[in-house]
């Protein structure tokens, strides 16, 4: 399966979260070993949101 995650002009469910609830998102995806694509989506939402989520891991 070969795509690429293209935001919408809509904010995204990711992206209504707060900064708490994504960085646990974010955690929990790591260590459930999710897809690459997944964890790479919350990562892209992070650094949107300037938030350097290794340090809170």
């Amino acid at each position: 399966m070969n795509f690429h995650f293209t935001p919408s002009p809509r904010p995204s469910s990711l992206e209504m979260l707060t900064n708490e609830q994504l960085l646990n998102i974010y955690e929990l995806a790591v260590q459930a070993k999710a897809s690459p694509e997944f964890i790479e989506i919350i990562e892209e939402v992070l650094s949107k949101r300037s938030l350097e989520h290794s340090e809170h891991l």
